[in-house]
Parts: structure tokens; C-alpha cells; sequence
């Protein structure tokens, strides 16, 4: 034997190109890993270099004409519960849609055309409300930016859907004047029925 073939052969070595095999299998395997798991996202992580954060402008509560801070709905402005009562009966439920078009804010119509709301074709759960005056709200907040309503609506029993609860939220739009941004019902699991 000669002394390569001794060198080659020796427990030493051996263990020496195994400890290495498994270096390379490894550096292999991460940058496998690094390479398709990663994603293939370009985006750079880091922001762009004339980035500022800004915290939002902070929301001040919203006073009614009388000057008096709202915390319940019917402190609002008869103009705002106008508005609400407008969306409801034209757009949820599907009536006058000319005058839905009119309460809702820019925002919640922007996919659609007036065309298509005045088909029925809009952005906005429906629900047949029975009965306008019976409609519960509940305020959830007020600030001089949105206006957050809790809504409560019922059906004709005769047509055998629950009640159901909505979240309906207000923008001013133009001076003065405030519309329908959200409207969406406010899930909450089924009480089991006997």
C-alpha cells in the first residue's frame, strides 16, 4: 500500500470527508431554501429613501349645532339621521335608487356606474326592512371625520328572515353634508332554534 492509499483509508480522513459532506449538503440545502422559499416578492423591504411616517391626524369628537359633544344617536344632527334613513330605504332596500345614489358617499359607489345602480346592480348588502320607523341605531362613535352607527332592522315575519344587525358608517361629502360610506352586516354566530 502505498502512502495515498493509507491517507485515503484512515479513520481520520474518513471522518474528516464526512463532517465535510455534511457542511456542503447543508450549505446546499440552505441556499435551496433560500432561493425558492423566500418568495418571489421584488418589493424592496427596506422603504424608500424620502419616506416619512406620519401619524394620522388625531379625530376630533363631533359636536352637534347646539354645540354639545354626541354620544348617542340621537343627538346627531337631524340632517345626518336623514341621511341614514335616505340610504336604508332607497339603496338596502331597493326602492328609489335615484335618491341612494344621491346618499351614498363617492367611496362606497366608486366600482359601479349610475347605469348600473339604477338596475340594482350596487355595492350595498340588501334587506327588507319592514318597517323605517322601527329601526334601532346605536352610536358607536362620532369624531368630525366618520360617524359609526350600529343598525338594527327586522323583516316581515311572513318572510321568515331573522333580524339582522348592520354597521353603517357616515362621511361628511362636500360642506355640510354627510353620506353612506359602509354598510355591512355585523356577523355574529346563530343562536341554536329548537
Amino acid at each position: 500500500m502505498n502512502t495515498i492509499q493509507t491517507a485515503l483509508s484512515s479513520a481520520r480522513f474518513n471522518r474528516f470527508m464526512l463532517w465535510f459532506g455534511v457542511l456542503v449538503l447543508a450549505a446546499g440545502a440552505f441556499a435551496l431554501i433560500f432561493k425558492y422559499a423566500g418568495g418571489s416578492d421584488a418589493t424592496p423591504v427596506n422603504p424608500s429613501p424620502g419616506f416619512h411616517p406620519k401619524l394620522p391626524t388625531k379625530s376630533t369628537p363631533l359636536k352637534n349645532a347646539n354645540g354639545v359633544t354626541i354620544k348617542t344617536f340621537y343627538q346627531l344632527d337631524p340632517g345626518m339621521r336623514t341621511a341614514i334613513r335616505k340610504f336604508i330605504g332607497t339603496a338596502v332596500m331597493r326602492r328609489n335608487l335615484d335618491e341612494g345614489w344621491a346618499a351614498t358617499a363617492p367611496t362606497l359607489r366608486n366600482a359601479v356606474t349610475h347605469k348600473q345602480w339604477m338596475t340594482g346592480n350596487l355595492p350595498v348588502v340588501p334587506y327588507p326592512v319592514d318597517n323605517l320607523n322601527t329601526i334601532q341605531y346605536y352610536l358607536d362613535y362620532a369624531s368630525t371625520k366618520a360617524i359609526l352607527v350600529e343598525v338594527g332592522v327586522s323583516a316581515k315575519a311572513s318572510l321568515g328572515i331573522r333580524p339582522a344587525s348592520f354597521q353603517l358608517e357616515l362621511v361628511p361629502v362636500g360642506h355640510g353634508r354627510w353620506a353612506v360610506d359602509y354598510w355591512m352586516p355585523r356577523w355574529t354566530p346563530p343562536v341554536p332554534q329548537n
